[in-house]
């Protein structure tokens, strides 16, 4: 497998954290070790690459130049063992996936088990953040491959439509609502909720679909927020809060009767789980795990 120059790898990892101690442990090598080569390449530049603000780390304008090269870099040589790989008719290399919560925790680990079955010589990661960090660390160069929950806003990134998802009101069974016959909108107004963290694609879409209905985000009490739905969904077990989940997130807890589902009279929200990348043709590892991606969607 072709490497990058460990100097640079190691300069790489730290610019990437903005940390030592992250990329000792990223490299499995000592701190100092780590200082030692980020030294070796400053003498080399002649220039500082990182100053030191208190305990923080921040990239001097020769750091940030060479991290911008970097990245080009280290993507071109994956892209080169990945294609030096085909011609031994391997696939390998390094697979780097960022995904919001929900397609992270509930649809991206069994196909990626499967594609990693298939692929032994294929190291993946997966990172997990919201709608807006993904579209950062494409941004950034920090993955290669991004799955989000969020309306498509950001023009100079490219947006397919991989799944259906919808968003379902859950509560507990005794919530008191569960005693009517029929639940309309407006009595929700009265109910507490609980949302994600600000930032979530989720919450884009659930305001920008009641907004449509004349409730603004502001109209509805809502005292807790939580970053995951695994955290949303242990909260409404015991609080009379009311959440909207994805159906993905909350299949297995409404089958065992933890959770149940509140059909609202008239108001649906439907949305689509997007694939994000920058533009351009996909190439290498991720063009072919959206190949195996798209060829599971199929059976």
């Amino acid at each position: 497998m072709l490497e990058v120059n460990f100097r640079v790898k190691v300069f790489y990892q730290a610019a990437r954290d903005l940390s030592f101690t992250k990329a000792s442990r990223e490299l499995n090598i000592s701190q100092p070790a780590v200082s030692k080569h980020i030294q070796e390449l400053e003498a080399t530049i002649g220039q500082a690459l990182f100053l030191r603000n208190g305990s923080r780390l921040i990239l001097t304008e020769a750091g940030r130049t060479l991290m911008d090269a970097v990245k080009v870099i280290i993507q071109e040589y994956e892209l080169v063992d990945y294609k030096l790989g085909l011609l031994n008719n391997q696939i390998r290399g390094n697979l780097i996936i960022g995904a919001s919560t929900t397609i992270a925790q509930y649809i991206l680990p069994k196909l990626i088990a499967q594609f990693s079955e298939r692929n032994p010589l294929v190291n993946i990661k997966l990172f997990t953040g919201n709608t807006a960090q993904v579209d950062r660390w494409l941004f950034e160069r920090k993955i290669g491959l991004g799955f989000v929950e969020g309306m498509a806003e950001e023009q100079s990134l490219k947006y397919s439509k991989v799944w259906d998802d919808q968003l379902i009101w859950v509560a507990r069974k005794e919530h008191p609502l569960f005693k009517k016959s029929r639940i309309c909108l407006d009595e929700l107004r009265e109910q507490e909720f609980i949302f994600r963290e600000p930032g979530s694609g989720t919450n884009d879409i659930v305001f920008h679909r009641l907004k449509e209905f004349g409730i603004h985000a502001q109209d509805l009490v809502n005292r807790v927020q939580m970053s995951s739905s695994e955290s949303i969904k242990h909260y409404i077990r015991y609080s009379n809060s009311i959440g909207i989940l994805s159906q993905y997130a909350v299949k297995q807890e409404i089958e065992d009767g933890i959770l149940q589902q509140m059909e609202v009279e008239g108001f649906q929200i439907h949305r689509e789980l997007n694939l994000v990348h920058l533009h351009g043709e996909l190439s290498g590892l991720p063009q072919q795990f959206i190949r195996f991606l798209n060829q599971s969607i199929r059976k």
